[in-house]
């Protein structure tokens, strides 16, 4: 099984959302050849060229186009996951699933959640499980 190695793709991701090699460096305090290390070794991972050059600008490919979607995902992510641990609403809008047989009537399980339709914001901590 291949693993992703996470640092690599982090500082590919902070690249692309700073906009360079010089930028990224100062906010995650590396130096501009170890950014540029870690980038080639994440290409060499992935079998992929992210950038090009254009000048002396970083621009990228149209897989390093897909690659930095996937990992905004993942690193958004992680920040809700982190928030969501130390009690800070994400934005995120929490699901409820409720499994029904056609034998209870509706106006029975319209008042049973009836309490869980009416938050605004569920905590968390309160989640609801289960089926009738």
């Amino acid at each position: 099984m291949e693993w992703l190695n996470y640092h690599h793709l982090l500082y590919f991701w902070v690249v692309v959302r700073e906009g360079g090699l010089v930028r990224a460096g100062k906010v995650l305090r590396l130096s501009h050849p170890t950014l540029s290390a870690q980038i080639h070794a994440l290409e060499d991972e992935l079998g992929e060229q992210l950038f090009t050059r254009a000048g002396r600008r970083l621009v990228l490919t149209e897989m390093g186009q897909v690659v930095f979607g996937y990992a905004n995902e993942i690193f958004t992510l992680g920040r809700e996951l982190v928030e969501t641990v130390q009690g800070r609403s994400t934005g995120r809008p929490l699901r409820l699933v409720v499994g029904i047989v056609d034998v209870v009537p509706k106006l029975v399980v319209r008042s049973v959640l009836a309490p869980a339709l009416a938050l605004e914001r569920a905590d968390p901590s309160r989640v609801l499980r289960g089926a009738l």
